[in-house]
């Protein structure tokens, strides 16, 4: 049980580090760029501390899926060889003292950070996406000031916040996820989805169920969930199964869907009907054993 692993990983004798990362995008490509620092005593016993109590509300896991949605007590799991995680851990093993921050300045602007804790050879990353306290953008019209002895001073210490919770784990080969618009995010995965969504659209076999594609590349644009359905649709491949379409031909109207086919069984498609053609593709629009119900479901999941 990969859940396991996570929950007996000794975090209490670890050795522990942070490392900030700056995540740039080079000819369509995403480049992470990444430096480490030690903490005092007192900061490595608050980060323990925060993380054994974040990792001890996690009783079970889901696979990641384009449409799944975990809850406060699951994490969404994926290899980490199926994402940008490995450019992370890859950059961390070189924990040498030319990638150790030496100034303030290369902290500010990080776009995430990591808790970095390795014991023995295992190496657990804990990370987290930065909050405004990281940029080097100041608000206008306010000064840092601190109560001290009765009084209050000027203090331009630079400060940057330390969340007690993490958006995902990175743990051998596999990814823990809490927050997964932020694990997408971080990791590119929307630029995937478009890429998908292209690849989709030109795909003869999708492309020749329409009349006109144009409607539907309006309403995905760069919307992220939407992107993410198309996706599942191209995983999916229903659309590729002759007796998957006739059997929505014939049923369209039964369920409810707002499609209209033209005389050669293409879906005539417009801005108005875009939702329920994904609805359809993604086989999202399910009929209770009451036959009046009808329902659309978030992430439809075969019952073997």
């Amino acid at each position: 049980m990969k859940l396991k692993e996570l929950q007996d990983f000794d975090i209490q004798s670890a050795t522990l580090s942070v490392w900030v990362f700056r995540k740039q995008t080079v000819k369509s490509n995403s480049v992470y760029r990444g430096k480490w620092i030690t903490v005092v005593p007192e900061l490595k016993t608050e980060l323990t501390e925060f993380i054994c109590a974040e990792r001890g509300k996690y009783t079970e896991t889901i696979e990641y899926s384009l449409l799944a949605q975990n809850n406060e007590a699951s994490l969404m799991l994926i290899g980490s060889g199926e994402t940008s995680a490995v450019a992370i851990t890859a950059l961390s093993a070189d924990q040498t003292q030319a990638r150790k921050v030496k100034e303030i300045k290369e902290l500010a602007n990080c776009d995430f950070y990591s808790v970095k804790l390795v014991s023995g050879d295992t190496v657990l990353h804990c990370v987290k996406k930065t909050d405004p306290s990281w940029a080097t953008k100041k608000q206008s019209g306010l000064r840092s000031v601190v109560f001290k002895n009765n009084k209050l001073k000027i203090d331009d210490t630079p400060r940057f916040n330390i969340a007690k919770d993490f958006d995902f784990y990175i743990l051998g080969d596999n990814v823990f996820i809490k927050n997964k618009k932020t694990f997408e995010s971080l990791l590119s995965y929307k630029k995937a989805h478009l890429t998908n969504f292209n690849d989709l659209v030109d795909e003869p076999e999708f492309s020749q169920l329409f009349t006109d594609a144009e409607p539907l590349k309006r309403y995905v644009g760069t919307n992220a969930m939407q992107l993410r359905r198309a996706s599942a649709i191209k995983e999916k491949g229903f659309y590729k199964l002759p007796e998957f379409m006739a059997s929505l031909r014939e049923h369209a109207s039964r369920f409810r869907l707002n499609l209209q086919f033209d005389e050669q069984g293409r879906i005539i498609a417009s801005d108005a009907c875009c939702a329920d053609i994904f609805q359809a593709l993604l086989d999202h629009r399910l009929q209770s054993h009451f036959a009046a119900h009808i329902y659309d479901v978030p992430n439809a999941s075969p019952i073997q």
